[in-house]
């Protein structure tokens, strides 16, 4: 099936999350997000010996497109080192994920795709972790339009303006792209990974936005994207030279909402120097074995 946050107990093994709801939250990285409240977790999905592992009863989108990015960049390295056997077995894993995230997590309802539980109904908690399906490449050129047309650029939702420009945003989700849609209930009060805006999240959503360039308003949406959170991070530079953890969605936040000075908020500015083409990544040598 599409995978599912877990987390495993070992016995002997003291951690206040292990084998829990809660640690499942934690192997997500949105320790407190609102797509993960409730408590629908099983503890003894499987036993081995001293070891149990538990499961989330819900597929994931956002950890099953990454999965789909690791294990192809994994074949990729693996072709590198000469090593073809595994290179055919990360490119099948990918492939069989991508497969399944296509054929069962888009929700023609909400024009979107979205976290499921095992019993097949969605649980239309809507970050932008929907967004990585298209890192996946696991959306049609159809299914990409609706999403990015009904979600990012909808300013009741993920509040990216068509040009980058904040018009029409609302002073409460003025920035754009925070951590759970605008219009779930979770986001006014806000907190953490309940409405606040991440570096991470907005490279992961800027490299999904990638693989769809071929569409124009897939590539205008992401050159916005970049204006907008670029614009984010310096307006707390040149006010503060700070450089956040996270970042208030609000027009008035007067400061950064996290740490304020941590090194990922600084992707919020990189995803600007991609675009722009100042900056190249580090391109290896082929073939990689001659380094290993």
């Amino acid at each position: 099936g599409v995978l599912s946050l877990g987390s495993d107990t070992i016995d002997g093994y003291a951690d206040d999350a292990a084998g829990t709801m809660q640690g499942a939250r934690y192997e997500s990285g949105l320790d407190n997000s609102p797509m993960y409240d409730g408590d629908f977790f099983n503890r003894s999905v499987l036993r081995r010996g001293s070891q149990s592992t538990g499961l989330m009863q819900l597929s994931d989108v956002g950890f099953a497109s990454l999965f789909v990015q690791d294990a192809t960049a994994l074949a990729e390295l693996a072709s590198g080192l000469g090593w073809p056997d595994e290179a055919v077995e990360m490119r099948e894993r990918a492939e069989d994920q991508r497969r399944r995230i296509a054929l069962r997590m888009w929700d023609a309802e909400s024009a979107c795709f979205v976290n499921r539980f095992y019993n097949g109904t969605f649980y239309r908690r809507i970050s932008p972790t929907s967004f990585y399906a298209l890192g996946a490449r696991a959306a049609t050129d159809e299914q990409a339009i609706q999403l990015i047309t009904g979600w990012m650029l909808n300013r009741n939702r993920f509040c990216v303006a068509p040009a980058g420009d904040f018009v029409g945003n609302s002073d409460e989700c003025y920035w754009g792209l925070p951590s759970i849609a605008a219009s779930d209930p979770a986001f006014p009060p806000l907190g953490y990974w309940r409405g606040y805006v991440w570096g991470p999240m907005a490279l992961l959503v800027y490299w999904s936005l990638l693989e769809y360039d071929h569409l124009p308003v897939v590539r205008a949406t992401r050159k916005a994207l970049c204006r907008q959170m670029t614009s984010l991070m310096i307006w707390h530079w040149r006010a503060h030279r700070h450089i956040c953890e996270n970042f208030s969605p609000h027009r008035n936040a007067t400061d950064c909402s996290g740490t304020k000075f941590y090194h990922w908020g600084a992707l919020m500015g990189l995803i600007t120097m991609v675009e722009d083409g100042r900056y190249t990544p580090l391109l290896l040598p082929t073939p990689l074995r001659e380094f290993f």
